[in-house]
């Protein structure tokens, strides 16, 4: 399979600005950004005479560097997994996998406000029964790994429109929803009710509406479809993982190049020095 991403590239082109080097012969430094002169030192690296800061020259040139955000970029949206997009376009495993952990963080936080996103990295984890540590304390599942980080409760909204939207509930919102016996209510007379919640690794529906409940196992017939093609998920990127599942649910009718497009207007002008450079070799 041969994968042609050149429609993105003017894309990226405009996207990126210019931090390697202008039309003097001198180089600008990757650290403060400043044209000047740098030093060679005797093990080949630069120094910055301005900053001090030392790096090395790489041989990789911005062309060719976001000729392989381009490829891996539309690998994603073709909802590869990264091992699958690494054999199709001969990128390192490390890179493409580097790459995707940047678009799923840059999907979260573009559709999450930071309390939510705040959330995802601060949950304690501490979901397990009062006495019974080996289930959980909301949906009385049997845990399988005890004593180690969970996830947070998610909540499934399905909009009138088709759209879904999956947020991490904290444990006074998700209280509101699940009653002592392990049960998830359903939310009446409310726009913001949910559909279903997603707890450890099973939705629970809430719903018996006919029309919200079918979209409702449509979607997560959806998900598991394709949490199944990759072999699990990282339960430490759960809600990394479920963003961007959302956002391609919300986006599934679009065409891939275009899916692309809408994530390029999303990322930094700063994304090859912020996200590629700090990756060591």
């Amino acid at each position: 399979m041969i994968i042609n991403a050149d429609s993105l590239l003017p894309h990226l082109k405009e996207k990126v600005r210019p931090t390697q080097s202008d039309a003097s012969r001198h180089l600008l430094c990757p650290h403060c950004g400043i044209r000047t002169k740098l030093n060679t030192l005797g093990d080949g690296r630069r120094k910055c005479t301005l900053c001090g800061k030392k790096f090395r020259i790489h041989k990789v040139t911005e062309g060719n560097k976001l000729q392989q955000c381009a490829e891996i970029l539309l690998c994603f949206c073709l909802d590869f997994s990264a091992h699958r997009a690494a054999q199709i376009t001969y990128h390192r495993y490390r890179l493409v996998a580097l790459y995707y952990d940047h678009f799923r963080r840059l999907l979260t936080e573009t559709h999450l406000s930071p309390q939510k996103l705040q959330l995802l990295s601060e949950h304690t984890g501490d979901i397990h029964m009062l006495h019974d540590r080996f289930r959980c304390r909301w949906c009385k599942s049997k845990r399988r790994s005890v004593g180690k980080e969970q996830p947070p409760v998610f909540g499934v909204r399905l909009a009138s429109s088709g759209g879904v939207t999956i947020d991490p509930l904290n444990d006074d919102e998700v209280a509101l929803h699940f009653d002592a016996f392990g049960s998830a209510k359903e939310a009446l007379g409310s726009d913001k009710g949910y559909a279903g919640f997603i707890c450890c690794s099973k939705f629970h529906r809430t719903t018996n509406v006919e029309g919200v409940k079918d979209s409702a196992e449509k979607l997560w017939s959806w998900i598991r479809e394709r949490v199944s093609a990759r072999h699990g998920i990282w339960k430490r990127n759960t809600g990394f993982y479920l963003k961007e599942l959302e956002w391609k649910y919300n986006n599934r009718s679009i065409d891939p190049d275009l899916q692309a497009q809408n994530i390029i207007s999303f990322m930094p002008a700063d994304f090859l020095t912020a996200w590629v450079e700090k990756e060591v070799p």
